[in-house]
């Protein structure tokens, strides 16, 4: 633990973007349904995890899994989940301490404690050294934070934590990342961490297509003012492309030949709705397609489709104005990408020099 931690608010010596993409809110990612179990070692309730991530292992790997399953339970984003891995990374390197540093003691005695360095507001010594308990805990006061989704992250964390230096936990953010990123794919409450599809699904050709034929696009990659009720700090920018079809609710397909990676009617708070994302074949760019129907996927994680197959249909899932297919395309090959995480890009010159626009 780091000095110079400063008493806060409400007892506890405090020591995960929801943002917005274009019409749908971030950090989402909620449940990752998707990712791989290379590199095993340590498990969580029968849940492989990787050996080492960001240099941390064992122990440490496993107390991050606990602290993002407590920010599923709560039904809180990925960005809540990074949030909290956040600040167990600048609290104690996600270990369960006993003990603190020289500003949180009383005669010597530690009054923070835990792999959240948390007082006894937040209950008693046994509660503050379970690493699932004192994750709820953070989380249920990050959620008491005015508009906790839109503020920098570090400063999210501070707002619970009130540590001396506001900017304590900053450098702790990539780090935090790359652990989400490789846990995300675990099922941290039991389950294997597996794919349930594996079908190859028409002829791969290299293709490109509209991923929603008939359709017009009703909204562009690019700044663009806030619509209708949705706002925060990437509300003045769109990550992707809205397609809407005039009259009825159109089949989305794949634009090109995908591996897909997540495929879930599951919007744990991401605003996402029933959503799809894919890797291309070749690896450049990972592809996601959100706010479908509801029960109308067609592909499941692990399934590689051909260009042109259906995905689900165009609906008005998640945190929408209306029903469209909200297309992004990120820069990379990645298993639950999210903004501003993962690079993204315009998708219209791509799908114009494919033909498919």
């Amino acid at each position: 633990m780091k000095a110079g931690k400063g008493l806060a608010a409400g007892g506890a010596l405090f020591a995960v973007p929801l943002m917005l993409v274009g019409s749908m809110v971030l950090m989402g990612g909620g449940e990752a349904q998707a990712g791989t179990c290379a590199d095993p070692a340590a498990v969580v309730q029968g849940t492989t995890l990787p050996s080492q991530v960001a240099g941390f292992s064992g122990e440490q790997l496993t107390n991050a899994a606990v602290l993002m399953d407590q920010a599923k339970k709560a039904g809180m984003s990925v960005q809540a989940q990074i949030l909290v891995v956040q600040a167990g990374i600048g609290e104690s390197t996600l270990r369960s301490i006993d003990y603190t540093d020289a500003a949180g003691t009383v005669n010597g005695v530690a009054i923070t404690i835990g792999i959240l360095q948390q007082d006894e507001s937040y209950g008693q010594r046994a509660d503050r050294l379970d690493v699932a308990k004192a994750g709820s805990g953070f989380l249920s006061r990050l959620k008491a934070v005015p508009g906790w989704e839109s503020l920098e992250p570090s400063l999210a964390i501070h707002r619970v934590q009130r540590n001396a230096d506001p900017d304590h936990y900053t450098r702790f953010r990539s780090q935090a990342v790359q652990v989400v990123e490789a846990l995300g794919g675990a099922k941290v409450s039991g389950g294997e961490c597996s794919s349930p599809g594996g079908s190859t699904v028409g002829q791969l050709a290299g293709k490109w297509t509209n991923p929603l034929p008939g359709a017009e696009v009703t909204s562009p990659y690019g700044p663009r003012g806030m619509v209708g009720s949705i706002g925060g700090v990437l509300a003045n920018f769109h990550y992707g492309m809205d397609f809407s079809t005039p009259g009825h609710a159109g089949t989305v397909v794949a634009p090109a030949d995908l591996k897909i990676t997540v495929a879930t009617d599951t919007d744990t708070g991401t605003g996402s709705g029933t959503h799809v994302k894919g890797q291309t074949l070749d690896g450049k760019l990972t592809i996601g397609m959100y706010h479908m129907e509801t029960g109308s996927l067609r592909v499941k994680v692990g399934d590689t489709v051909a260009a042109g197959t259906p995905i689900g249909t165009e609906g008005a899932t998640g945190n929408v104005t209306g029903r469209h297919l909200h297309l992004e395309f990120f820069l990379g090959s990645f298993t639950d990408p999210w903004v501003p995480i993962q690079p993204t890009t315009d998708p219209a010159p791509i799908l114009k020099e494919k033909g498919a626009l």
